[in-house]
């Protein structure tokens, strides 16, 4: 008899409606085979049911850096936000973001690579041999406005790297970083924040959108990306 995969094991935990069994089980998977968007979906699934939409939502906003197009993933991250009345933070035109975010940065990167190797490729084959003009000009064209373009999302989606999410409900943003320094406000959870300097127990972080800057004890969040 065949035994169940670690991941069939997890989904059975999950149709269970063993949600906490199934979360760690998730978070098995990922520390030994590494990212994956469909593992994180499931894993934001399983939070969700246990109504702890800080993890839920960092967990759905991973798997949107490699499958930023889920229809599944993107309504359930937004269910997830509504749970807890936060928004994206959009600084930008709604439909610019759209484009910007309709690809995945390794997707907008390999635009880039592509585009400029076809521009190298075009000028040294137009010193060897001898290309109809107008297939030339036109490929270069095209190829210069996807390298223009690529550059210009990779350019504003740069920050993301210091993207963290709030993983507790009412976080506390203190002063200073230490747990008897005053509150000056709290973070909501599953709210994106901007993450800086890290001292002890503590993470400096900046919420967009508003005025809000201080520290955060660093068990309250965690980063989207790697770093």
């Amino acid at each position: 008899m065949v035994s169940a995969t670690p991941l069939e094991q997890a989904n059975q935990l999950h149709q269970s409606g063993d949600f906490a069994a199934a979360a760690s089980a998730y978070e098995a998977i990922l520390q030994q085979g590494g990212p994956r968007a469909s593992i994180y979906y499931n894993l934001g699934n399983s939070y969700q049911s246990l109504k702890k939409y800080g993890p839920a939502i960092l967990a759905y906003e991973r798997a949107r850096v490699i499958d930023p197009r889920d229809p599944d993933l993107l309504a359930n991250l937004a269910l997830a936000r509504k749970a807890v009345a936060v928004v994206e933070d959009v600084t930008i035109h709604p439909w610019v973001h759209a484009v910007v975010h309709y690809l995945s940065r390794n997707e907008w990167s390999w635009i880039v690579a592509g585009a400029a190797l076809t521009l190298g490729g075009l000028g040294l084959a137009c010193g060897v041999v001898r290309l109809p003009r107008r297939f030339s000009f036109a490929a270069a064209i095209l190829a210069s406005l996807l390298l223009g373009l690529g550059a210009g999302v990779l350019y504003l989606r740069k920050g993301e790297s210091t993207h963290g999410v709030v993983l507790s409900e009412n976080a506390a943003v203190r002063i200073s970083p230490f747990e008897k320094a005053d509150s000056i406000g709290t973070a909501a959870q599953g709210r994106v924040v901007k993450m800086g300097a890290k001292r002890g127990d503590f993470q400096y972080v900046e919420v967009p959108g508003s005025s809000l800057q201080g520290w955060l004890a660093a068990k309250d969040l965690a980063r989207v990306l790697s770093p």
